[in-house]
């Protein structure tokens, strides 16, 4: 799936941060590590603040005021959800970098990721949350010349990952739900966004053709092709340890769990993903090979009660942040070089 065939008016412009995302377990940490592994870019293990405190902005007020980027960067310190110890531990300078920012939200909240640029020698930041497919509203609006890149994987392979990492109780029906929920967002952006600034790419590709995906990735985010042959090599400079979660990160790219699901899934379960994801499974060259398996009805009852779930909660989140775009009078956008103005707040797309 290809971007908008046009480019966005901040094509060609320098030092862009970069955003990723897409259906968990669908490896976005495989592709987070290999970009880190760059000279040119820095993107750290995940962090969990950036949607919430946009969210909250109206709590934080003006950041004109200097007092008010002081209390954004104080709660960022004290809450350990943040996660900002991924980006620095010197929590004293980080709160001194945040008060001395350009006064908008989008500027405050990038000081701990320009500081773990900097940590690593590297000029250029950018952010991996898999959830961010689902909220491009807010980093698009903080960060309007931001690239993102949107992940794919075979859904049958992602929701029996994630199901055995056991994220949710229901995790065959939450998963299937997640996944055409993330690929429905990516729809709605990818007609919005630039050819320069969203790139789809897919995990098997990946690991089947890895040097020519990266050189995609490469070539899209306009970085060093010389760095290439680092990113191939990421296995030996892993920042991540986790044997259950991440097993295979410190090895090469393997095809081996391409297929999983074919033994972790039984064949109704994978009936019912292929059924509720058909066409998306189609556009992308999944073949389904339970057609016809009957479907208990207790599999697709849970997963019609996760849908609705999660539809009334995208309601309710959307109300809120039309209230809160309503209401926030200030400049949410990081600065960008070279173009007009971005502080306006863009709606989402239809």
């Amino acid at each position: 799936m290809s971007a908008s065939a046009k480019p966005s008016r901040y094509a060609g412009t320098p030092n862009r941060p970069v955003f990723m995302g897409g259906c968990p377990r669908s490896g976005t940490t495989l592709i987070r590590t290999m970009l880190n592994s760059h000279p040119d870019l820095a993107m750290p293990h995940e962090t969990r603040f950036l949607i919430d405190a946009y969210r909250r902005r109206r709590k934080w007020g003006d950041m004109s005021d200097p007092e008010r980027r002081r209390e954004l960067a104080r709660w960022i310190v004290r809450q350990p959800k943040t996660r900002v110890q991924r980006l620095t531990k010197d929590f004293d300078a980080f709160v001194e970098r945040s008060v001395a920012a350009p006064p908008t939200i989008g500027a405050v909240l990038s000081t701990g990721f320009t500081m773990y640029a900097e940590r690593h020698g590297k000029r250029r930041w950018g952010d991996k949350r898999p959830s961010y497919i689902l909220e491009l509203d807010a980093v698009m609006a903080m960060f309007p010349n931001a690239q993102f890149i949107n992940v794919v994987r075979d859904p049958r392979a992602a929701v029996a990952s994630i199901r055995k990492i056991g994220w949710f109780a229901d995790g065959l029906s939450a998963g299937t739900a997640l996944w055409l929920r993330s690929q429905r967002s990516a729809d709605r952006w990818r007609r919005k966004l630039g050819s320069d600034q969203f790139l789809e790419i897919r995990y098997e590709q990946l690991v089947e053709d890895t040097e020519g995906t990266l050189s995609r990735l490469v070539e899209f985010l306009g970085l060093d092709p010389g760095g290439l042959e680092s990113m191939l090599s990421y296995h030996e400079k892993i920042d991540i340890m986790s044997r259950q979660i991440h097993p295979l990160l410190d090895k090469p790219v393997t095809a081996a769990a391409v297929r999983s699901w074919e033994t972790a899934l039984e064949r109704p379960e994978i009936g019912l993903i292929e059924t509720t994801l058909a066409d998306r499974m189609a556009r992308y060259g999944y073949e389904p090979v339970a057609a016809g398996v009957p479907i208990p009805a207790e599999l697709t009852g849970a997963l019609r009660d996760r849908q609705r779930r999660w539809r009334r909660e995208d309601r309710q989140r959307r109300r809120a942040q039309l209230r809160c775009r309503l209401l926030y009078r200030h400049g949410v956008a990081a600065s960008v070089p070279n173009t007009r103005s971005t502080t306006r707040v863009p709606a989402p797309p239809a």
